[in-house]
């Protein structure tokens, strides 16, 4: 091989070798910048402006942070403080979702879910009940809220991943959003609200008595599963596994079970118009249900199960409680271990 080859050669491997070694140190560097310095601080010390008296933070071998704190509220504001280290894109994205307010970083996609929770209300609701609670526990709500903004203000150029892809801050926290994601909870954990309102529809036309005939109020899990004395157990009552739906009746949407209540009975007050349920109001109700209507009853069934103190070694009563919750990583439970005097 000639020796300008061969030079030429070992040059070209230089360079690759370089570039390559660039990239390396360029991706490790953007890795850590963007990912890995956002991570909870896990040692060390960091000062809260409000605190009254030290706080002490201890990681356990999963994680999960015990906090003892001499008073309630300075308790309240360095779990705001940590929670926020481990879950503040959560925190943010839920309250979003409860406010309505997802497509203001997620564009129109969302829309349909902002439209839902504003029309629910919730974030309206959350407003009003900080307002009404009490003084102690507002206390411990704005301390809370004042944890989480220390660490949104102590890390505005160190934010979650998510933040610096979607190109924004989060607001302040208030504590009306914590409020206000319980609402989104409650969302979560409810099926029957187009039901309800159905019913409601049909009662304001046809009157309570009347829709109570129209609409089952009985379902197979009304019954306890070790029998019911008063109950005499005659086959009829159907499993909740048998059927995929245990309540067709309720399914029903208004305006045809008013045209059919007044086939049966002609002789009710209600004219055409009256009866016709799909007016200009109704009819967008209807199309806003339909679209945002997420159907999960098969998974239908928190349960529980109450052992009494007679069965029991202590004498008092067990009560185990399996609340069926979305699947969520991360999970919308936050494990965490407080301690202070008075807690």
């Amino acid at each position: 091989m000639p020796k300008s080859a061969g030079a030429n050669l070992r040059t070209l491997l230089r360079v690759f070798y370089w570039t390559f070694a660039i990239l390396v140190i360029a991706t490790g560097t953007l890795a850590w910048w963007f990912i890995y310095r956002p991570l909870p601080q896990i040692d060390g010390n960091t000062s809260l402006p409000g605190l009254q008296h030290d706080v002490t933070v201890e990681r356990d071998r999963w994680g999960v942070p015990h906090i003892r704190a001499s008073s309630v509220e300075d308790l309240a504001e360095a779990q705001g403080y940590v929670m926020a280290q481990d879950r503040l894109w959560q925190m943010d994205l839920l309250r979003r979702v409860a406010r309505g307010q997802l497509s203001e970083i997620l564009g129109p996609r969302t829309l349909a879910i902002d439209k839902e929770f504003r029309t629910n209300g919730f974030a309206r609701a959350a407003e009003r009940d900080a307002t009404l609670m009490d003084p102690e526990s507002r206390k411990v709500m704005e301390a809370y809220a004042r944890g989480v903004n220390q660490f949104i203000a102590q890390h505005k150029k160190s934010l979650p991943l998510e933040f610096s892809l979607l190109r924004y801050e989060p607001k302040p926290w208030q504590p009306s959003d914590t409020i206000a994601i319980s609402g989104y909870m409650y969302r979560t954990l409810t099926n029957t609200w187009e039901r309800e309102l159905n019913r409601s529809k049909v009662a304001e036309r046809a009157g309570p008595d009347r829709a109570k005939d129209l609409f089952s109020e009985e379902a197979t899990m009304d019954h306890f599963v070790v029998g019911d004395p008063k109950v005499i157990d005659d086959g009829s009552q159907r499993s909740a596994a048998d059927s995929e739906d245990d309540d067709d009746d309720d399914d029903m949407q208004p305006d045809t079970v008013l045209k059919a209540s007044s086939s049966v009975a002609p002789n009710m007050a209600i004219s055409e118009s009256d009866a016709d349920l799909t007016s200009a109001l109704a009819e967008s109700v209807q199309a806003f249900l339909a679209e945002s209507k997420n159907d999960i009853r098969q998974g239908l069934g928190s349960n529980n199960w109450v052992v009494s103190g007679a069965h029991t070694a202590t004498g008092k009563p067990l009560l185990a409680n399996d609340t069926h919750l979305e699947l969520m990583i991360p999970s919308i439970w936050y494990e965490i271990h407080l301690t202070a005097p008075g807690w």
